[in-house]
């Protein structure tokens, strides 16, 4: 493999790792406002202000906000191929699994069942996507931080 399409095949994931954590962050902002009341979903109304349910909103906030902050800087910082982005883009690649994991189960368990109008699982797909293809590219191609 020439070292150009590497090179312009890690800025597309550099990129996609920096995109993803803007949309958390903006997943992140959006959870905030929930929670202060600002704005309300309907999945609110469903839970009746329940404890559980705004508690549970605020800390997939929480997360979100984490997981955008760490997205950025691993994804800058994979920009110089500094050493220390890819362990934390691993890291965060990892986690963007992870957070993946149940929309992923539930779509091959049950198609059917997929809600293209909830914007939190498109998210959660996405991102797991991203983590997969970004996780085994970087362990491919790890020897270039070394």
């Amino acid at each position: 493999m020439s070292s150009s399409k590497v090179k312009s095949s890690s800025s597309i994931l550099n990129i996609l790792i920096i995109a993803v954590g803007v949309i958390f962050l903006f997943r992140a902002i959006i959870d905030f406002l929930t929670l202060g009341g600002l704005i309300l979903p309907e999945i609110l109304a469903d839970w009746g202000g329940a404890v559980g349910g705004v508690v549970a909103l605020g800390g997939q906030g929480l997360i979100s906000l984490v997981l955008a902050f760490w997205c950025i800087v691993a994804g800058l910082g994979m920009f110089k191929e500094a050493e220390w982005a890819m362990g934390q883009a691993l890291v965060v690649l990892s986690i963007m699994v992870a957070t993946g994991v149940a929309p992923v189960i539930g779509l091959i368990m049950d198609p059917a069942s997929f809600d293209l109008a909830d914007i939190s699982g498109i998210i959660n797909l996405v991102a797991f996507i991203v983590g997969v293809v970004g996780f085994i590219w970087l362990m491919v191609t790890r020897r270039r931080y070394d």
